[in-house]
C-alpha cells in the first residue's frame, strides 16, 4: 500500500478520511468488514488486496467475478 497515494486521495476527497486506519486495522476500505487473508480466490486477488486493501467481495463487485 502506498501511504502517499492514499493521503493525496484523501486530500482530494476521493476516498474516505479514515481509509488508512481501516486498512491498518485489517478492514476493507469500501465495506469495512474484517479481512480474512484466506478468503481470496487466487494470487491476483491477494495482490490486489496488497494494493488497495479491498476484500474479495468488493473486488468481485468492482472487477467482476
Amino acid at each position: 500500500m502506498n501511504r502517499n497515494i492514499i493521503e493525496q486521495a484523501q486530500k482530494l476527497g476521493l476516498i474516505k478520511p479514515n481509509t488508512m486506519e481501516l486498512i491498518e486495522d485489517r478492514k476493507c476500505p469500501l465495506c469495512e468488514t474484517r479481512i480474512d487473508i484466506n478468503e481470496f480466490n487466487n494470487d491476483l486477488s491477494l495482490k490486489e488486496f496488497t494494493i488497495s486493501g479491498m476484500c474479495q467481495k468488493c473486488q468481485n463487485k468492482i472487477f467482476g467475478e
